[in-house]
C-alpha cells in the first residue's frame, strides 16, 4: 500500500513539474523588435554562399557572425519543381532568445513551374548578435 502511494506522488509529481514547464513556457513572447533586413544572392559574401551550397540538400538553420552584423540563415533543402519562396513574418527579442518566424511558401495554384530541382533559403542580415538564434515556421 505504501509502495502504491509513493508511485501516486511521483506521478503526481510529474505531471504539476511537466505541466507547469509546458503552460509557462514564455520563451517565444517577443518583447523586443530586432531591425533586419533580407539579404539578396547577389549581396552575400562568400563564405555564406559556400555554407549554403554545401548544405542546401537538407534543411536547415544556421547563424554566420562577423564583427559588424550577424547573418541568419534558413534553408528548406531541396524542392522538386520552382515557384518556392520564403516568407519572413518577423525577426523579433524573445526572453532570452532571438526569434525568427518564417514559412515557406510554394507555388501559387496554376503558376507555370519548372520540373527542376530548387533549393530554397532566406539569408537574415542583423546587427551583431551573442545569443541563441530559435526558428519558428
Amino acid at each position: 500500500m505504501e509502495k502504491h502511494l509513493y508511485k501516486t506522488i511521483a506521478v503526481l509529481f510529474l505531471v504539476i513539474v511537466l505541466s507547469g514547464c509546458v503552460f509557462n513556457d514564455k520563451s517565444d513572447e517577443k518583447i523586443g523588435d530586432c531591425p533586419y533586413i533580407v539579404v539578396e544572392a547577389s549581396e552575400l559574401p562568400e563564405d555564406i554562399i559556400k555554407l549554403i551550397d554545401s548544405k542546401k540538400e537538407t534543411p536547415f538553420q544556421m547563424a554566420y557572425h562577423e564583427p559588424e552584423a550577424s547573418y541568419i540563415i534558413l534553408g528548406y533543402g531541396r524542392q522538386e519543381t520552382s515557384g518556392y519562396h520564403i516568407e519572413v513574418h518577423d525577426v523579433y527579442q524573445g526572453e532570452d532568445s532571438l526569434w525568427v518566424d518564417t514559412d515557406l511558401i510554394g507555388p501559387v495554384k496554376n503558376e507555370p513551374v519548372e520540373d527542376l530541382p530548387t533549393y530554397p533559403y532566406v539569408v537574415i542580415k542583423v546587427k551583431k548578435i551573442d545569443q541563441l538564434v530559435r526558428f519558428k515556421s
